[in-house]
């Protein structure tokens, strides 16, 4: 068993083979790795687009790479079938991008630090190469960019650079699900993005080197990847951690929605578990339009590159619904990625806020879904994957924490002919999510109409107060519970249905599912390489029983 110290070791050694062996084969490259996305139209691929048909079973594989500079890197399929690589987007596209504003981030929160000095541009245009934060890391300049390719089918090896990643397999066994993973800067729950520890430090660069080692067939995060919306400044207090906020210090934290804050929150610390295997990407509420969009749009999203999404302005969700899903900057359609006994149906829920019922997201949600679910094989299982849990448990007692917007969207009263009319249909095996930093899972008695909830959003971000009211600090179950829902557009108005069970815990760390003839053992990991839980997830009927 590694000891944290040990991990945290790992995690530099890894970092460094990475860099070392990027040297060997391609200097320019900073990151590289291989996303699934809504399959493709041959339409599409003749007219160099991608991802147009969100119901498709056979995903877009692209073969993606941030570089510091200079020609994209060579992708060869296979060791042998050379694939082009083509500038997804150049740095200096995006030196003045208005859109995040740092203030009031979206619409769950607020942002008090230094909002009058958000950065209005993802890549500074006075950085100039060669350039470093003064304690090594590189720093974007203009002449940074990420490339793309999408890789045929049937094919088991890419090479981007030099350096061998995983391509998608047709059964995969074992899927690593992660969330919640970026370093938080503001006011008084900042981390010391620095310290690859525990609170007050940034673990992801531990975890990334240990969960790699997992060697899986498919990587999950369900969102939240990007923290640093705010500066490291406490109004009224100072510096969290001196020298923090001085560019000439070691200890500087970059910060706003830059190229340098997604490297610091994702690709240097995430470096050896990038190449680990295939990923599928998540959309959390941080990265929504006025907070960390640029960056999503930019980088992650599964979509070619809009200009106009990387530049959506705050509240860019806001439209009318009528008979028909509207798709803006903050709600994207839903799309479907195979995973072996499981289909992901992976949900944009970016937008709507959790504690009231937004009707018009709603019936997005519902036309977008009702529509999906309706082109879908009925005799198929899926784990719907988004970032803000349906159900879930807040601090103090077994409480409703989940998102309003979607519990309503459930109760099918959202639109006419809803797929939802008669609860959850059962092809939906589970709601896979993060959001609430925290390792929880919810299991309805009345598995007709409720899907059960897993929640693993403990990835690097400070956790959540437990859900225990009897302050213990680390597990609490629930049995035989009631737990109110809310099935109307008003959250006055709820249905109190019966918990099963329900489990609670805060640990850093991360869930492994391997795959069994009847569903799947999610076991979970903390930060301190123990085997902290365990959970049988059953298809049919559906089911999911966890315990420490």
């Amino acid at each position: 068993m590694l000891s944290l110290n040990k991990l945290a070791s790992a995690a530099m050694l890894a970092g460094g083979l990475v860099a070392q062996s990027g040297a060997a084969h391609a200097d320019n490259v900073v990151a590289r790795w291989i996303e699934l996305g809504p399959g493709s139209s041959a339409s599409a691929l003749a007219n160099g687009l991608y991802g147009d048909q969100p119901t498709s079973l056979t995903p877009t594989i692209l073969a993606r790479a941030v570089i510091s500079g200079g020609a994209c890197p060579a992708l060869t399929v296979d060791g042998s079938l050379p694939i082009t690589m083509k500038q997804r987007f150049v740095a200096s596209q995006l030196t003045s991008t208005p859109g995040s504003s740092g203030a009031p981030n979206g619409p769950n929160g607020s942002n008090s630090n230094n909002t009058a000095n958000y950065p209005q541009y993802f890549v500074s245009a006075s950085a100039t190469s060669p350039a470093n934060f003064p304690d090594g890391t590189a720093k974007a300049t203009t002449s940074w960019a990420e490339c793309e390719a999408v890789v045929p089918a049937g094919h088991a090896t890419a090479t981007i650079g030099g350096v061998a990643l995983r391509l998608p397999i047709a059964n995969p066994q074992r899927i690593l699900v992660i969330g919640d993973i970026g370093c938080r800067m503001q006011n008084a729950s900042q981390q010391n993005c620095h310290y690859a520890g525990p609170p007050p430090g940034f673990p992801l660069p531990a975890l990334a080197a240990y969960e790699a080692q997992f060697k899986p067939d498919l990587i999950v995060e369900v969102g939240d990847w990007f923290y640093r919306d705010t500066s490291c400044v406490v109004p009224g207090t100072g510096e969290f951690t001196p020298g923090c906020n001085d560019t000439s210090n070691a200890a500087y934290q970059t910060w706003g929605d830059t190229f340098d804050s997604w490297n610091a929150d994702v690709f240097y610390p995430a470096n050896p578990l990038l190449a680990a295997a295939p990923w599928v990407m998540a959309r959390g509420n941080h990265e929504s339009c006025g907070r960390g969009a640029r960056g999503w749009f930019a980088l992650l999203d599964p979509h070619p590159f809009n200009i106009n999404q990387v530049t959506c302005a705050y509240n860019a969700g806001k439209a009318t619904v009528t008979n028909a899903a509207v798709y803006t900057g903050d709600f994207t359609p839903t799309y479907v990625v195979p995973g072996g006994s499981i289909n992901f149906l992976v949900h944009d829920s970016s937008f709507a806020n959790d504690s009231t019922v937004d009707v018009n997201m709603a019936k997005n949600y519902d036309y977008d879904l009702t529509s999906l679910l309706s082109a879908l094989p009925s005799n198929d299982y899926y784990f719907y994957v988004t970032h803000k849990p349906s159900y879930g448990l807040v601090s103090g007692a077994p409480t409703n924490g989940g998102d309003f917007t979607e519990q309503y969207t459930f109760s099918g009263n959202a639109t006419a002919n809803s797929a939802f009319t008669g609860g959850v249909p059962y092809k939906i095996a589970l709601f896979l999510s993060g959001h609430i930093h925290q390792f929880e899972y919810v299991n309805f008695s009345d598995y007709s109409h409720y899907a059960p909830q897993l929640i693993v959003g403990t990835g690097g971000d400070n956790l959540d107060p437990t859900a225990n009211p009897d302050g213990h600090t680390l597990t609490y179950a629930y049995q035989n519970q009631a737990f109110t829902v809310h099935n109307n557009s008003t959250t006055s108005t709820t249905t109190t249905t019966n918990a099963l069970a329900a489990y609670s815990q805060a640990e850093f760390g991360f869930a492994v599912l391997d795959a069994t003839a009847t569903g799947y053992i999610a076991n979970v990991y903390n930060i301190y390489s123990t085997k902290a839980g365990r959970c049988v997830i059953k298809l049919n009927p559906r089911d999911l029983t966890c315990w420490d």
